[in-house]
């Protein structure tokens, strides 16, 4: 999903820093709250749009290199406002949300050293794929959302413009993306350019609008305005970008590369571990796990050498899908099964549910499986978008351990937590990170077998065969400068379930999110050391619904602030 910005008028910049020197008083920190979301959806439209909330529908950010800076410009002075509070004066609440503010703030401001927006174009959330959600979200069937959506779509064009020179300007200057990755946004494009209209995502808002004039204007502005433009960003990947990107994925090789990498790690697991640090943790996950594999292969295959039981398990038939709609089948079956369960874990307990759909055809052979929360206004509901390619290829127990992950326990559960039940500030329903929500979405999936989801032990094998190996990989690309044929090798050594088409999947995605994989791995120990801390301190006493609702009571907060709220927990008591 795209980042969210701090954003703000320089009005309102001049308006605080006055106050700033002229009252004594420390700044209200809900007030900086307030205008936090103000302001983000203000020049962050299409975002309010995505998240279901009152926006101008008709607009689009400014993505131009001056406007980001301008954006930068406005995170520096918010910044200077949140370091004035005195964090000892704040209440529980208010310091949770100070602290939310503060820290992604600071994060995106160390982490402009990367300079993303001159190397954004990729296979993950190129802006193919991202306004593929704006224009489902895109309020349609009255005059007045028919004639905003116009006027958003006939923007477009120059957005798709601007972002072709940043990418230009990135490949100028040394911020070239890997040839692999280009190379994946060329196939993307071309397939969008081939598709016919009505299965165009350009297109969406005017299949949920029976009105033919604006079926028409859209058909218009999607065929003679926009896709000339896609087509042209194709031609400049093809003849100017590839011959020009680079060979090699570690992010090491932009400017300032290992700096970027450090501040990219510790943004995304909101803690200061150097990545050696990081690769040495995933190591010992995986021992430990592939210890528990050869316990439960022992019992199931008879054997007790884990490439056997690997091997076993690869050509055991039984472990394997015919077709998508079994695959579909299978996870909605996984979470009517969980959902029912979660009462018995969990205290705190969310009114949204979630529904199941299967990834789009145009995202099916670079994208995975993924969630999308509910829009804020309910018109949305939060939808578990489930990869189906290649059936014969995906194991029944991967499917099943991932839609935990992806709905409950995991994601759904904690994000509609979060949204509903926080009695922080709204502010805290958008801001959050990959550290805490994907190493909790990880540990529910072995949560999961202790809440008896597992339907076999076969299952439960796929689970644990879905080892942390990004904690691996990840550094090995982005420190230890691993090739991208050492890195799919790794990975398919590890990866029991993996095809080789899922593995470069894997590791070229790791090359555009440098970082971001090790969240999982080093998320999930957090929490299975925290939870192990605290039952060894309250031995027979120890409450389990009672430890995952102080998990997740506060909503996505930094690691360390969950750690803070179990110690006093556990004091307390």
């Amino acid at each position: 999903m795209k980042h969210l910005i701090i954003l703000t008028t320089i009005s309102l910049l001049i308006g605080c820093s006055q106050k700033e020197a002229t009252d004594s008083t420390q700044p209200n920190i809900n007030e900086i709250a307030d205008k936090y979301i103000e302001v983000m959806f203000k020049f962050n439209p299409e975002l309010g749009t995505f998240y279901g909330v009152d926006v101008d529908h008709s607009l689009l950010s400014d993505n131009t290199i001056e406007g980001i800076k301008k954006q930068e410009a406005v995170e520096d002075s918010m910044f200077s406002i949140l370091n004035a509070v005195d964090e000892a004066t704040l209440s529980k609440n208010d310091l949770i949300t100070y602290k939310l503010l503060k820290g992604s703030i600071e994060s995106s401001i160390n982490n402009r050293i990367c300079k993303n927006y001159l190397w954004d174009i990729n296979q993950m959330n190129g802006f193919y794929t991202w306004f593929r959600y704006i224009a489902n979200t895109q309020p349609v069937g009255d005059s007045s959302s028919r004639k905003d959506a116009i006027s958003r779509w006939n923007k477009i064009p120059q957005f798709i413009k601007n972002n072709l020179e940043n990418n230009r300007q990135g490949l100028e200057t040394g911020y070239a993306l890997p040839k692999v990755v280009i190379e994946r946004v060329i196939e993307g494009l071309d397939q969008l350019s081939n598709l016919p209209l009505e299965q165009n995502p350009f297109y969406l808002p005017a299949l949920k609008d029976t009105t033919s004039e604006f079926q028409s204007k859209m058909k218009a502005i999607v065929e003679e305005d926009i896709m000339p433009v896609v087509i042209s960003y194709k031609e400049f990947l093809e003849k100017d970008y590839l011959p020009n990107a680079r060979q090699n994925l570690s992010i090491t090789n932009i400017p300032n590369g290992v700096a970027c990498y450090e501040t990219s790690l510790s943004g995304y697991t909101t803690l200061k571990e150097n990545p050696e640090t990081i690769f040495q943790w995933g190591e010992e996950a995986i021992s430990i796990r592939e210890k528990a594999i050869i316990d439960i292969g022992n019992e199931v295959y008879g054997k007790t050498d884990i490439s056997d039981i690997k091997q076993a398990f690869k050509a055991d038939s039984s472990n394997y899908f015919n077709s998508r709609e079994e695959i579909l089948a299978t996870a909605e079956a996984a979470v009517k099964r969980a959902k029912l369960k979660v009462p018995e874990y969990f205290g705190l307990i969310p009114q949204a549910d979630v529904i199941i759909e299967p990834i789009p055809e145009i995202e099916e052979k670079s994208a995975y499986s993924r969630y999308l929360p509910a829009s804020d206004d309910g018109s949305t509901p939060a939808t578990y978008i489930q990869q189906t390619y290649k059936p014969k290829t995906r194991t029944k127990g991967n499917i099943i351990s991932t839609a935990f992950h992806e709905t409950y326990p995991g994601h759904h559960l904690q994000i509609a937590i979060s949204r509903e039940l926080v009695n922080s500030h709204p502010v805290t329903k958008y801001i959050g990170n990959s550290g805490f929500s994907e190493g909790w979405a990880r540990y529910t999936e072995t949560l999961a077998d202790e809440m008896g989801l597992y339907e076999s032990k076969k299952q439960k094998l796929a689970m644990l065969m879905g080892l942390p190996t990004g904690m691996v990989v990840d550094p090995g690309i982005h420190f230890k400068n691993w090739t991208r044929e050492e890195a799919i090798e790794y990975a398919l050594s590890k990866q029991t379930s993996m095809t080789r088409d899922d593995a470069e999947r894997y590791v070229d995605r790791i090359a555009v999110l440098p970082g971001q994989m090790t969240t999982y791995g080093v998320g999930e120990m957090f929490f299975l050391k925290l939870r192990k801390s605290a039952e060894k301190k309250f031995g027979d006493q120890f409450d389990v619904k009672e430890f995952h609702d102080r998990c997740l009571k506060n909503g996505t907060v930094q690691l360390d602030f969950v750690t803070e709220e179990i110690n006093n927990w556990v004091n307390n008591k």
